[in-house]
């Protein structure tokens, strides 16, 4: 079959775990077999420059406010993908879904589409209203759009039927780790530990993640109190960009908390795989998540995890770690407690069960070829429409 012409339609200006998800399969796609072009509403920003890093080439339009589809930007990137003649436009969470769907279809009316959904509830006290209505309004164009849709977690399969997905066009492909960069690494731990100031046997605990609201860092905080009551020489790091709270508010829960000399804040960082190697425990502490890609990244790390029961995490961890109730700080640290009480060969072991895991069901190689599957067949269903069409004008 010939090369695959792909545009991918995203709305991103954060690099987070569903941009960093895409550009992943992206940069694994083999270029004799695939022609990307990655079409992004946004702004400049870390998403862009790093699918510049990576050679992908990007188109950005800095549409102001683009929280509901404009008919003139629609017209806009119609226009452009009409250029490209992409053989699959694939959208990428739910602006990029309705965004590059019905751009495809105003550029060519049998153009292939496929959604991909990257958020697993619709709840009211937790995602804001723009996005509900997104993702309502996808739902209402399901069965008249896109070809395929796939979600990034079985968890996200109720929610999306409940607001009119069509079931028969839903899948699953979940995330994928790469794990030739993701593995224990015995030196990182103690550079990291050293950076910390911190030895090698003294317990660590992390959360890695954006600091937003979803990411529920305040829980963490209050969980990393129950946990110093039990081991006094406890320390808790993390790391990420600042969103919707700052450091400064992440410092005051620490100083409510009384653990400003035990909690470390390392900030935006891009040596995640070393950060992950150097503890004992990660905490994903979540009200709200789809696949969590910091809870795969440690356990190919062989690091054991304790998360929160929302979105993918307990299929994710499955029995090499502990699943709490959201927003029970009591509970979570009681979590990580246990864990830490464990022998060091115990834990040691659990990691190695949670490497293992991912490596049977996430590895990144899997992913991408099934991504890359998908593509080529609905690449072909091109194909057959055109001949097709050409036989009736005939």
């Amino acid at each position: 079959m010939k090369r695959v012409r792909l545009a991918v339609v995203i709305n991103a200006i954060v690099l987070a775990g569903a941009e960093r998800m895409l550009a992943r399969v992206l940069a694994r796609l083999r270029p004799e077999q695939f022609d990307v072009r990655v079409f992004t509403i946004g702004l400049p920003g870390p998403f862009t420059e790093h699918l510049e890093q990576l050679g992908i080439p990007n188109r950005l339009y800095e549409f102001l406010r683009p929280k509901l589809p404009n008919p003139w930007h629609l017209l806009t990137l119609a226009r452009d993908l009409r250029r490209f003649q992409p053989d699959v436009v694939q959208g990428w969470m739910y602006l990029g879904n309705l965004y590059g769907g019905v751009a495809a279809k105003l550029a060519r009316r049998d153009m292939p589409v496929a959604w991909n959904i990257r958020h697993s509830t619709l709840d009211p006290q937790i995602d804001s209203r723009s996005m509900r209505w997104s993702a309502w309004l996808g739902g209402q164009l399901s069965g008249l759009v896109p070809d395929r849709i796939v979600l990034c977690a079985e968890a996200a399969r109720a929610a999306h039927l409940q607001v009119g997905y069509a079931p028969e066009k839903l899948e699953v492909i979940p995330n994928g780790f790469d794990l030739s960069e993701l593995r224990p690494d015995p030196v990182a731990r103690q550079c990291i530990r050293a950076e910390l100031g911190i030895s090698d046997d003294t317990p660590l605990v992390g959360l890695i993640g954006r600091l937003h609201q979803h990411k529920d860092h305040r829980t963490f905080v209050r969980a990393a109190r129950v946990v110093a009551e039990q081991f006094p020489n406890a320390h808790f790091v993390g790391a990420g960009e600042e969103q919707t709270y700052s450091a400064a508010d992440l410092w005051s829960w620490v100083d409510e908390a009384g653990l400003r000399n035990r909690f470390h804040w390392l900030g935006v960082r891009h040596d995640v795989p070393a950060i992950d190697s150097s503890l004992d425990v990660l905490v994903c502490s979540s009200t709200t998540e789809g696949f969590p890609n910091v809870v795969g990244e440690a356990m190919a790390c062989g690091v054991p995890c304790v998360a929160t029961d929302v979105g993918e995490c307990a299929e994710v961890v499955g029995d090499t770690g502990h699943i709490v109730p959201k927003q029970d700080p009591q509970r979570l640290g009681e979590a990580i407690g246990e864990l830490l009480r464990m022998p060091r060969s115990e834990r040691t072991a659990l990691g190695d069960l949670a490497r293992k895991r991912v490596v049977e069901r996430y590895d990144i190689h899997r992913i991408v070829e099934r991504y890359g599957d998908l593509w080529r067949e609905l690449a072909r269903s091109k194909v057959g429409t055109t001949l097709e069409s050409n036989r009736r004008a005939a």
